[in-house]
């Protein structure tokens, strides 16, 4: 992406659309571009980035080529999965990525072993990571310990209204419960619409609609 002649590899930068001059892979971005949004199922395995320096595959080669000018909001790590937005629309992105508007992130999170009482009233109460930063309060609740291959383990489902880096594995970690698998299925009050991991399609008006609502 360039602004203003710039090449620029954030995907935080804040522009305006009304003074900026904005080009993702050669095409120009503006209030008069149809607004696009992406509901992408990311599987396990791919980074949330365009190019990835040591050559993994990222969730551009689930889209194809037909839509790389859209970008990522938000991200998910390589060993997580779930709902991924990916847009045109800079003022959605910035909505639902800051912490001032409350949109609520949901994730169902397997960790090891079962946590107390009191380990989930710390991740409803906020925990201190290991940088210090204390994490916002949360809702959470255990939806079911796992038997089989899955012996020893518990599913949580968390909901967050910020995004830390890698937040929810810093959180277990912070209570002595590793994260050992992690599903975003929830931004705002839209869901994953049946998509099989790997399966992404364009939102509607009302589809996006449910995006920002708290």
């Amino acid at each position: 992406m360039k602004v203003n002649g710039g090449l620029e590899r954030s995907p935080a930068r804040f522009v305006d659309p009304g003074r900026d001059e904005v080009l993702v892979d050669g095409r120009r971005v503006s209030d008069a571009t149809p607004r696009i949004v992406i509901a992408l199922h990311k599987p396990r395995g791919l980074v949330t980035t365009r190019v990835d320096p040591g050559g993994r595959p990222t969730v551009y080669d689930a889209l194809g080529d037909a839509l790389r000018w859209v970008f990522p909001v938000g991200r998910l790590d390589r060993d997580s999965s779930g709902l991924l937005i990916l847009t045109n629309d800079h003022r959605l992105g910035e909505r639902l990525t800051s912490p001032e508007a409350h949109v609520p992130k949901t994730y169902h999170a397997r960790v090891r072993g079962l946590p107390d009482a009191e380990a989930l009233r710390a991740l409803r109460e906020g925990v201190r990571l290991e940088d210090g930063t204390l994490t916002r309060p949360a809702s959470v609740r255990a939806i079911g310990a796992r038997g089989g291959a899955f012996a020893g383990s518990t599913w949580l489902e968390i909901v967050l209204t910020e995004g830390k880096n890698r937040q929810v594995r810093r959180m277990g970690s912070a209570i002595g419960h590793e994260v050992l698998e992690l599903v975003r299925v929830r931004i705002g009050r839209l869901g994953l619409l049946g998509l099989a991991p790997g399966e992404w399609r364009e939102l509607g008006p009302r589809e996006i609609s449910l995006l920002a609502r708290v």
